[in-house]
């Protein structure tokens, strides 16, 4: 481990430090506007729109939702979980939505006794039930734990949802709806994520509207 005085940041300027995030700041900013036009392609829209459209119809029927992913995608599950659950702009009845990542108890102990590739599926068959939804997100297409999860979901008659990257075209087939955004930069495909599931929880804030 590098001693804190001795790490690379130690010895920026602050001329340094205005340029990288200037830098950053342009560079987010420009890959986020070629990706706007990617996002706008009717093929791609349809498949959210029908991914969104079975998510919110599960949730209109009675259903719960279940997400999850692992790293800064479980912080988005928790997120997404926390407005179903909340509102996203308008004020609501709750919603069951549950974040499978949300337990640090419950990971560790199915990870101990039944590995980690089970921490999601495991949470499924405790959770789920047919005509619940099963939100998934793995920005690379190949986490062992979402992928058994998926395939847990499928077996109980949940609609499965899977989001994820460039790389993540091996997923066709392996959920009910696969999106994949058009990028192999991991914050940009989580934001776009982020950006699907509010659309989709302010479907249902308006929905829920006398």
């Amino acid at each position: 481990m590098t001693h804190p005085s001795t790490h690379p940041l130690t010895r920026r300027t602050s001329d340094d430090v205005d340029a990288a995030v200037a830098t950053a700041s342009a560079d987010s900013v420009r890959s986020w506007q070629e990706l706007a036009t990617a996002l706008s392609a009717p093929d791609l829209t349809e498949l959210v729109d029908a991914a969104g459209s079975a998510l919110v119809a599960a949730l209109v029927g009675g259903g719960a939702l279940l997400v999850a992913g692992n790293g800064g995608s479980a912080a988005i599950a928790s997120h997404v979980a926390a407005e179903f659950i909340g509102k996203c702009v308008q004020d609501r009845a709750p919603l069951p939505a549950i974040n499978l990542a949300e337990s640090l108890s419950s990971i560790t102990a199915v990870a101990n006794d039944y590995g980690y590739d089970q921490v999601f599926a495991r949470g499924i068959l405790a959770h789920g039930r047919p005509g619940d939804v099963f939100l998934a997100m793995t920005t690379s297409g190949t986490s062992p734990n979402v992928l058994a999860a998926l395939d847990v979901a499928a077996q109980r008659g949940l609609v499965t949802i899977v989001l994820t990257g460039a790389k993540g075209e091996g997923l066709h087939g392996r959920a009910d709806h696969v999106l994949i955004v058009p990028s192999d930069q991991t914050p940009r495909i989580q934001e776009v994520h982020m950006l699907w599931a509010h659309a989709w929880c302010e479907a249902v804030d308006a929905l829920s509207q006398p």
